[in-house]
């Protein structure tokens, strides 16, 4: 009976090495292992007819938080009044791999599969990390590995405003402001469209990590000193800014 090993390499050099196999027959099966490193990806199949089973992607776990980063409570708009509030409504939050993608680009995963049937609106100006004001996603499952990019996906008026188990903006719109007399202010945004991108350049590498069985945090908070509100008549022009924290689950346990 002959034993026939497949061996794959993704990326980085080829090292030499050698395999030695003492076995008396061969059965169907599939081994794989990881290289973390410089040194790529290797799978392993030793079967005996060629493999007709299928490599396992290995997965992590994501956590999301949206919010504000802590102590920042408040948004000055282009005039007085200042803001205590930025109420915005969610349709979805995804990720991909590649910092290029465009929005019609397959590839493309959910960090919050619910938002798709029932979009929620969340306070930019609330703590991230304080779960009493910010919303509660549940947790993500990804293919292990790089992403670099993030976009949000705000609900357009289109949408139908009951989906929402509730509407701290009233009757009249799915987005407002709060200003620090309590007046609640519908809000629009600065472009057309209802999709903004997070940039991944404040972290090291420009992409952040899924490890398999893993856990991170992602924190995207409202960039202040890049985003502005500008008056339009009874309401306001929102043009908000992001920016991403990734944190492994480990170091949060070292602390």
């Amino acid at each position: 009976m002959n034993c026939t090993l497949y061996l794959r390499f993704l990326g980085g050099p080829l090292i030499s090495a050698i395999f030695c196999l003492y076995t008396a027959g061969c059965h169907n099966s599939c081994t794989s292992f990881t290289f973390n490193g410089t040194n790529g990806t290797g799978n392993v199949s030793v079967s005996n007819p060629p493999p007709s089973c299928s490599f396992t992607t290995a997965n992590g776990t994501v956590q999301l938080e949206i919010g504000a980063p802590p102590g920042a409570h408040s948004l000055p708009g282009a005039e007085q009044p200042h803001f205590t509030h930025l109420f915005v409504t969610l349709a979805g939050v995804d990720v991909h791999p590649s910092a290029l993608a465009e929005d019609d680009s397959a590839g493309w995963h959910s960090l919050a599969t619910e938002l798709q049937e029932h979009p929620r609106q969340v306070d930019l100006l609330a703590d991230a990390n304080n779960t009493n004001s910010s919303a509660q996603f549940s947790d993500a499952v990804l293919p292990a590995g790089f992403y670099g990019q993030v976009r949000l996906l705000f609900a357009g008026s289109s949408e139908s405003r009951k989906i929402l188990d509730t509407n701290a903006c009233g009757e009249r719109a799915l987005h407002c402001a709060v200003t620090s007399e309590g007046r609640f202010l519908p809000m629009t945004f600065a472009t057309a469209s209802f999709t903004f991108r997070v940039p991944s350049g404040s972290l090291d590498d420009r992409r952040f990590y899924v490890p398999p069985d893993g856990t991170v945090i992602l924190t995207i908070a409202l960039d202040r000193d890049r985003s502005f509100l500008v008056p339009l008549g009874h309401s306001f022009t929102f043009a908000p800014k992001f920016r991403m924290s990734v944190l492994q689950r480990a170091a949060l346990s070292e602390e």
